[in-house]
């Protein structure tokens, strides 16, 4: 029986997602693509975890789509690659949409398609050292189905520039663009990771939740919209069993019930 594709690890209210094709570089396939998106949309649905942390196997983080799936030679039908390019598009929105924070834990380069995990995550934390690149165009192809998440994260120009030359950048370009929030030593990235595990571990966990939904929502809704959109739900949050529980927590200077052992211990 064949290797999953993805791993799925759960403490507590920690999951850990691995890409496990390290012999090709983590690229996507098929099978991959399914699981990955099967993954996060099971992890959305549980309400006891709390915290996402996307990692790769070996040493590169993702090379994007693996050139054999992808077929050469006229070996794919129009059908196929049609119906490959819409799991690929829920795939990335399972991530997106994840109702959790989502930290990437990128231990290595990323290129093309694993950009666009990057622009799909919450928090992303890398290496120094790991190279980036939207190589797409060098193989005959576009960056279609990952450039509406990237657009949003890394800007038009950003995309312009480095779409348009697939140039490799490095990690810092990446963190200046904010596809990278902060950029580690190797040795440090473990505890990095651990410190954000920690700190969601002390928010409430349903405030969390709405928080992202909020966020997304006001995003996508236009001005009148997205005013009483906030207006609603900072009246549904005050009112809620969490808010009444954390004011009463820092009155008494105690910590709130949600927050108990650190989660990643």
């Amino acid at each position: 029986m064949s290797e999953s594709a993805v791993l799925v690890e759960q403490q507590d209210a920690v999951a850990r997602v691995t890409l496990n094709r390290p012999d090709r570089r983590n690229s996507f396939d098929g099978s991959m693509v399914g699981e990955l998106c099967e993954a996060f949309e099971t992890l959305g649905r549980d309400q006891a975890v709390r915290v996402v942390v996307l990692g790769g196997a070996g040493a590169v983080f993702c090379a994007g789509a693996d050139l054999r799936w992808m077929g050469s030679g006229g070996s794919v039908s129009p059908q196929q690659a049609r119906g490959d390019a819409g799991s690929l598009v829920r795939m990335y929105r399972a991530i997106d949409e994840c109702p959790c924070p989502v930290i990437a834990r990128v231990q290595g380069s990323a290129f093309g398609g694993g950009v666009g995990l990057l622009a799909v995550c919450d928090i992303v934390i890398a290496v120094e050292g790991a190279s980036f690149a939207l190589s797409e165009a060098r193989l005959g192809l576009v960056p279609a189905v990952i450039a509406p998440f990237v657009l949003r994260k890394a800007g038009e120009s950003f995309m312009r520039r480095y779409a348009l030359t697939g140039e490799t950048f490095s990690a810092s370009v990446a963190r200046q663009f904010n596809l990278v929030h902060d950029v580690v030593e190797r040795n440090g990235l473990d505890k990095r990771v651990d410190e954000l595990i920690d700190a969601v571990a002390q928010l409430a966990p349903q405030a969390l939740r709405h928080s992202k939904s909020l966020l997304r929502r006001i995003v996508q809704s236009p001005d009148p919209e997205r005013w009483h959109l906030c207006a609603e739900a900072n009246a549904e949050a005050r009112l809620s069993e969490e808010a009444r529980e954390g004011l009463q927590a820092f009155l008494a200077k105690r910590a709130p019930a949600w927050a108990g052992p650190r989660v990643n211990r």
